[in-house]
Order: C-alpha cells, then sequence, then structure tokens
C-alpha cells in the first residue's frame, strides 16, 4: 500500500514504509521512496531509496 503517491511533469513518486526480516531473520522497518521517470509514456528511469527507521 503506498501513502503517498505524488506526480508532477514527467514523474511519479511513492512513498510509504514497509517491514522487511533484517540479516537476523528479525522484522525491520524501513521508509521507502521510489521515483520513475516517464517518457513517450514509458519508464525510462527508476530510482529507488529505503532506509530503516
Amino acid at each position: 500500500m503506498v501513502s503517498n503517491l505524488i506526480a508532477e511533469g514527467n514523474f511519479v513518486t511513492a512513498l510509504d514504509d514497509i517491514t522487511m526480516k533484517d540479516e537476523d531473520g528479525k522484522a525491520a522497518h524501513y521508509s521507502y521512496c521510489d521515483i520513475w521517470r516517464f517518457r513517450d509514456g514509458k519508464i525510462v528511469e527508476l530510482r529507488a531509496f529505503v532506509i530503516k527507521t
């Protein structure tokens, strides 16, 4: 589930929080940001950032 979806010009940005297992198999919480850039209706670039919270 995406909590924030921001679109402007050729860019769409998705923001939210996720839970994944860490190196020890324990649940760890993260925030992420995906940024897509479009040209002619196709994705031409994706940048993704994840930080442990």
